[in-house]
Order: structure tokens, then C-alpha cells, then sequence
């Protein structure tokens, strides 16, 4: 039997819990949080899912878990991450992890973590799930990696800030780039609240180019938008993603896929970690780099605007 340990019993951590359920493997899920309202919570949703050969663990106290992890998945908001990561790390023996974004707030907790998971020899993944999607596995398929792609996104109230690195990921995939620079000139020099009480959001446009001449455009705006979706042109193809319906048109031609949510999704991740010791999603190295190019950029832009002289940034 395997041991699961998800840290953070939130909104997301009781989606993953719902999720690793389905795995086809043998699991013993440890799920721990300070708050017992949202460890009550996640065992509700829990039992809404019915598997076998499961067995569930609702805790307070890290003391509670067993030494040693085989998958943690911390789902934590972003503030807490890394202490919740360094707590996990001194205490229990990690074989894989798997870390939610926003990854960490500060600059320097990136290579704070990096230094623990390099010395524990814990092979660290970010989730940023669009990998795992059969809809953008379809796109790829039709991705000429000689041209640039150019990826547009435009919705209304999306949550830019916090979202924004999903795209990046997928993008970065898509066009096979390395690296990439940011232009905020469009977004509005406005800082408002999360709607995650202790973070904040931004509208407007940012722009993200490559040393390709591939292209991502994000848009958040307060005027409806129609039927949102994913724009992607390369080459002599024109690709839209409706995200959140599952139809895909190549060059006009229509295609169904699954839509996908982290609670179909978990039940894969893991069984992939336990099967093949790898998994799809973006290594830590890889979106570390996407999240502390992002954040070098955008804290400067917001504390300005707030007046922080803090070198943190809350986005969740």
C-alpha cells in the first residue's frame, strides 16, 4: 500500500482528495490541515467518492502522518507554501511532491526550496494541470515547432494574476521555448482584492514574447465576453480551444474532447508518479523559472501601485 499525504484541505486539496480516490492503486491518503472546518469539509468529499481499497486519515498535527510519503501534494495557498514544505520535509521522508501554484510569494523561497528538495532527493512537479488536458495533447499534434505560435486568452474577471502562469506553462510547452519576457504596459494601474481574502488581482493586457517570435496575450476585462476561448494560429493553422465546453476547431473543423477538473485529474497524477516514478506536468526547475520571471516583474508593478516596500507579493 502507498502512502498519499495532501497538505491543505482548502477548496483545491479536497478537489486533489476527490481525485486521488479514483487511483487504480492500493492508497493510504493522509490529509492534514490546522483547521478542522476544512478537514471536516474534505472528508464530506471524500465520502462522495466511491472507490476501493482506500483508507482516509483527517488531521491536525503532522505528528499524526506517517514517515514516509510516498506522493505529497501541497495545496496549500500560496503565503504558506514553503513553510508548510520545509515542515513536511524536516519530519517525513518524500519520495515525489507535487506543489500548487502560485508557488511562493517570495523570490527567495524559490531557491530556499530548491536547496531542501535538492538535498532530500524529493523529484518535485508543479501543478499546472493543462498538460494532463486531452484537449491541448490534440493541439500539439498540429504544432509546427519550425514557426512561432502566437496564443491568445481573453475573459472577463478570470483572475488574471492568479492564472496567468497556467498559461505561461502551456504555452512555453507548445511553443518549445526556454525563455521569455514580460510587457505589462497594458495592464491597468489598478491593484485590486483577490477574491481569496489577503491577495490581490490586476486587469488589462499582458504580453509574453519569446526568443522564437512565438506570442501570449492575456486579457482580463470587466466587459462580457462571449463564448471565452483560446486563440493559437502557427504556421497555416488556426486552432480555438473552448476551454470550459470541450470543442476544439482545427482550421474550422470541430473536434470533442473531455473537459477536464483537478478532481478527474488526481487519480492520474498520482498513478503516474507510482507507475513510472514521472509524470506530465512541468518539473520545479522548469516552473520555477516560468513563476520567478512572472514575479520579478509583476511585484515591482503592484507594490508600486500600493506603495509595498515588501519583497513579497500576494498572488494565489
Amino acid at each position: 500500500m502507498k502512502t498519499i499525504l495532501i497538505a491543505g484541505a482548502g477548496q483545491l486539496g479536497s478537489r486533489h482528495l476527490q481525485g486521488v480516490k479514483t487511483s487504480e492503486n492500493e492508497l493510504d491518503i493522509w490529509v492534514y490541515d490546522l483547521s478542522r472546518e476544512s478537514l471536516k469539509v474534505a472528508e464530506e468529499r471524500y465520502n462522495q467518492v466511491e472507490s476501493e481499497n482506500k483508507t482516509a486519515h483527517f488531521v491536525d498535527s503532522l505528528e499524526d502522518v506517517p514517515n514516509n510519503i510516498d506522493v505529497l501534494i501541497v495545496a496549500s495557498s500560496s503565503k504558506p507554501r514553503a513553510i508548510i514544505v520545509k515542515q513536511v520535509l524536516a519530519s517525513k521522508k518524500v519520495k515525489y511532491m507535487v506543489l500548487e501554484k502560485f508557488l511562493f510569494t517570495r523570490m527567495s523561497e524559490y531557491e530556499e526550496i530548491k536547496q531542501l528538495i535538492d538535498e532530500k532527493g524529493v523529484k518535485t512537479w508543479v501543478n499546472c494541470p493543462r498538460r494532463m488536458w486531452d484537449g491541448y495533447s490534440l493541439i500539439s499534434q498540429y504544432i509546427d515547432s519550425t514557426k512561432p505560435v502566437s496564443f491568445d486568452y481573453e475573459d472577463t474577471d478570470w483572475g488574471l494574476c492568479c492564472n496567468t502562469v497556467h498559461y505561461i506553462d502551456i504555452f512555453m510547452l507548445l511553443s518549445g521555448s526556454k525563455s521569455f519576457a514580460v510587457n505589462l504596459d497594458g495592464v491597468e494601474p489598478e491593484v485590486i482584492d483577490s477574491k481569496r481574502a489577503g491577495y490581490v488581482e490586476l486587469h488589462g493586457e499582458e504580453v509574453f514574447t519569446t526568443d522564437n517570435g512565438s506570442e501570449l496575450r492575456l486579457l482580463s476585462t470587466m466587459k462580457a465576453v462571449e463564448d471565452a476561448k483560446v486563440v493559437i494560429k502557427n504556421g497555416s493553422n488556426t486552432i480555438l480551444y473552448y476551454e470550459g465546453t470541450g470543442k476544439v476547431f482545427i482550421n474550422g473543423e470541430e473536434h470533442d474532447v473531455k473537459v477536464h477538473y483537478q478532481s478527474g485529474l488526481s487519480g492520474i497524477l498520482v498513478d503516474e508518479l507510482l507507475e513510472k516514478g514521472t509524470c506530465r506536468l512541468a518539473t520545479y526547475a522548469e516552473s520555477s523559472y516560468y513563476h520567478k520571471t512572472y514575479l520579478s516583474t509583476i511585484a515591482p508593478f503592484i507594490n508600486k501601485i500600493k506603495g509595498w516596500t515588501s519583497d513579497a507579493c500576494p498572488i494565489t
